[in-house]
């Protein structure tokens, strides 16, 4: 059940995160057929009468970088008349995505209302894990400097925190330190969002609410020190975004899926 809240709705988001959509329709990851279940997320998104003013998708399009993969997200996204945007991931080609997706832009800041939406890239070409460059950490700074007086929300791929796997939490941001400095210095960021880790998750960073998100394909089992693949669905968080910097959050499951995943892959 959402919590009441006391003041107006201004917008809601939607995030997806980690389509690895592959360079082929009938590509497969861990069993998942990953267009499928990314249509089948679609498909719920739009059957929900409270249809997102903005959807961000948040890295890890493709599964390896491939060119046919950009389009093949392009097409679905265009044609379900969603508004989005959205960022690299540690498998994603960016440059390949600014020629692939040019149909909608990358935009590293967006304005719905009073809210502000932060796109930070932690992609680093040749590694999984995270880290923000200077140019970025520089950014953000700006941006929270010149929009100080609104409420934001940041989004990136790579969560900068432990979020309980002691796989995953070795992928994450480097220099966290540095993104917590400057987040704290200004105080107007409400929640962070992350993909990278495909689990549904609430953590905190810096005293800031952290949310992690599932996946549209496959989920990771949570918990665990080493790789392991989760019988979970696919899914996707919803955001709705209050006047006063007030925000409520919840995950989605595709409960119907076609897809069966293989808990027995060593990888990924």
């Amino acid at each position: 059940m959402k919590p009441v809240r006391t003041s107006a709705r201004v917008a809601r988001v939607v995030q997806m995160t980690d389509c690895h959509l592959g360079p082929t329709d009938e590509y497969c990851l861990a069993g998942v057929r990953t267009l499928n279940s990314f249509r089948e997320t679609l498909a719920t998104m739009l059957a929900d009468p409270d249809v997102p003013d903005m959807v961000m998708v948040t890295g890890d399009i493709s599964a390896h970088g491939t060119e046919a993969a950009y389009q093949t997200f392009s097409r679905h996204m265009d044609d379900s008349g969603l508004s989005y945007a959205w960022l690299p991931g540690n498998h994603d080609d960016f440059t390949l995505m600014l020629e692939g997706l040019r149909a909608c832009p990358y935009w590293p800041v967006l304005e719905l209302g009073d809210w502000r939406l932060i796109s930070l890239n932690t992609a680093e070409p040749g590694k999984v894990e995270g880290r923000l460059s200077a140019s970025e950490l520089g950014f953000l700074d700006h941006t929270l400097e010149v929009e100080k007086g609104h409420p934001v929300l940041l989004f990136m791929h790579h969560p900068p925190a432990d979020i309980g796997c002691h796989w995953l939490d070795r992928q994450q941001v480097a220099n966290g330190a540095e993104l917590e400095e400057i987040l704290r210095a200004h105080g107007n960021v409400k929640a962070i969002f992350t993909g990278h880790v495909h689990q549904q998750g609430t953590h905190s960073f810096g005293g800031i609410p952290l949310y992690t998100t599932p996946s549209t394909c496959f989920q990771f089992t949570p918990n665990q020190r080493d790789f392991g693949v989760d019988t979970l669905p696919p899914g996707y968080r919803w955001i709705d975004l209050y006047e006063q910097g007030e925000l409520a959050t919840g995950v989605v499951w595709i409960e119907d899926t076609a897809e069966v995943v293989d808990t027995e892959v060593n990888g990924y």
